[in-house]
């Protein structure tokens, strides 16, 4: 018996890394063909598509970098990405603070109320968005881009903060108010802290959001191309000769180099952040 459970075992064990190494070959191919793509000239692109570049082509990251102008989009997706995913945090860290410790009334209701905005697509809401932007003069600014990112990414994340704050124990925050702090000394230096994981999460995700997004940037940024950002800038390398897919792959890795690294750093904070988050404990 014990010698068919321990071949069992074996078994579901080589079938688990047997199903994980393909998952994460298709996860990292595209990526890695997207890299090898980056090193090629056109011509050799079309001729050696899937093969290893036989001249590299380091150039193209230079090229990229020039003739895409990505050296100005990329200030302008810092700058955009930077304030919104702060602006988000702080506002997050707030709303999900209050909902859960504060005891506001039909708090649940509240933020069940936030979260059915997240199953309304971004395209049915772009014209009716556009209008009033245009109305009070926020069209072809940066915060015209930086106020809709913040709102469309408040009820995640707060909706994660919120169910993180309740997992701590309310008798950490009543015993420093026995102490003499301060509504904000206790959430600053006693919940604060505790809360890592969820910030972390709410931070990759907004980051990833705002850093990829290309459908509001593309329209908001129509009418001033100064403030275009990197997923916007990529377009340009799109011409009426066709694509230069050497420098258009050299333009996708240096959009995704900072997402990998985002994640990197996050990356031991983030799934304690999800799981915690996701029930009450």
């Amino acid at each position: 018996m014990s010698d068919r459970m321990f071949g069992m075992n074996k078994g579901m064990k080589i079938l688990a890394y047997t199903v994980l190494g393909l998952y994460t070959f298709i996860v990292a191919y595209p990526i890695l063909f997207m890299f090898l793509t980056s090193l090629k000239s056109n011509k050799e692109f079309f001729v050696n598509l899937f093969g290893l570049p036989k001249t590299v082509e380091i150039a193209n990251y230079a090229r990229a970098w020039s003739i895409g102008k990505l050296g100005t989009y990329f200030f302008n997706s810092v700058f955009i990405t930077g304030v919104s995913v702060a602006a988000l945090t702080v506002i997050a860290l707030f709303g999900g603070y209050a909902l859960a410790k504060l005891y506001i009334p039909k708090a649940d209701m509240i933020i069940s109320a936030f979260m059915v905005f997240n199953f309304i697509p971004g395209i049915a809401i772009y014209i009716s968005l556009y209008s009033m932007m245009s109305k009070i003069h926020l069209t072809g600014g940066r915060m015209g881009l930086i106020l809709p990112y913040i709102a469309w990414q408040i009820p995640f994340s707060m909706y994660i903060i919120k169910q993180y704050f309740e997992t701590i124990p309310s008798e950490l925050i009543e015993s420093g108010r026995i102490d003499g702090c301060t509504e904000f000394q206790a959430f600053f230096h006693i919940m604060l802290p505790l809360v890592k994981p969820a910030i972390a999460t709410i931070v990759v995700f907004t980051f990833i959001g705002n850093w990829g997004e290309l459908m509001w940037a593309n329209i908001a940024t129509a009418s001033n191309a100064t403030i275009k950002t990197l997923p916007v800038g990529l377009l340009n390398f799109k011409t009426e000769m066709g694509v230069e897919w050497g420098q258009y792959t050299a333009g996708i890795c240096m959009v995704t180099l900072p997402l990998m690294l985002v994640f990197g750093y996050f990356q031991k904070y983030f799934v304690s952040g999800l799981t915690n988050g996701a029930v009450k404990g």
